[in-house]
């Protein structure tokens, strides 16, 4: 399909391998699309083969990044996206624009503004899903230490407190970290998640060590667990996990 110039001039080439989704399908599903704007469920049910609403985003963010793409975000954490027209205004109707004003006017609460922001409301539901692994750390990892401690007595408030304290911890930082630098702290390439997986299952065989030699844990039942969960998740990891990534290829 052939694009504006408005449009390719500014349209960056895509040199991903083995993308699912490039940035000109993204474009051309958009500028065929009988409506001015779109919001990102309506662009990924336009967009064939389907394709996951994670990988229809980071096309946007990278066209926005370049130009091709305008968006205008509102308080109910609702992002429209349009083609970034360089004679066209904000595209809706004079009662749109209106109601608009109306509500801009309206006074807002700093910190309620701030948490209805959708960078935001990303980072807190990615964070805390991602706080599901601290507390999976907390849980295992410190009735382990505390067992072997002699300087922490086993109470309900280090058995139980210290899991906590750990998991508010790690997540209130993470989401500070993303705030304050505005990184996405995601693996960017397929050989990253390599890196990730590999060092996971190397930590799992540390604490494999731990609890064999200092836990005095029988060593057949426990490498066999061990060897069962490393090869349970590596066939996972490789035809469940990889298929559905839209991580580049490092050439």
């Amino acid at each position: 399909m052939a694009l504006p110039p408005w449009i390719a001039e500014k349209l960056p080439q895509d040199k991903r391998v083995n993308t699912k989704l490039t940035r000109r399908h993204v474009v051309e599903t958009m500028y065929r699309a009988d409506r001015p704007f779109f919001s990102l469920q309506q662009i990924q049910q336009q967009i064939k083969p389907d394709v996951s609403k994670v990988t229809v985003r980071n096309r946007l963010t990278e066209l926005e990044e370049h130009g091709v793409v305008t968006t205008e975000s509102f308080a109910d954490s609702l992002t429209l996206y349009y083609l970034n027209h360089p004679e066209s205004e904000w595209p809706l109707s004079p009662e749109g624009k209106q109601a608009l004003t109306a509500d801009e006017t309206t006074p807002t609460h700093p910190l309620r503004e701030f948490l209805d922001h959708p960078r935001v409301r990303s980072i807190f539901r990615e964070e805390l899903l991602r706080s599901i692994g601290w507390a999976a750390l907390g849980i295992v990892g410190w009735p382990i230490l505390l067992s072997e401690s002699p300087q922490l007595p086993v109470t309900i408030w280090t058995v139980f407190g210290l899991p906590v304290l750990t998991w508010a911890t790690l997540t209130v930082a993470m989401i500070s970290v993303r705030l304050m630098t505005g990184s996405d702290l995601q693996v960017q390439s397929q050989e990253g998640l390599h890196v990730v997986s590999l060092c996971g299952i190397l930590l799992a065989g540390f604490w494999v060590a731990f609890a064999i030699f200092i836990l005095d844990w029988p060593p057949l039942p426990t490498v066999s667990v061990y060897l069962l969960a490393t090869v349970s998740y590596l066939i996972i990891y490789i035809r469940v996990v990889l298929p559905q990534t839209d991580l580049p290829v490092t050439t």
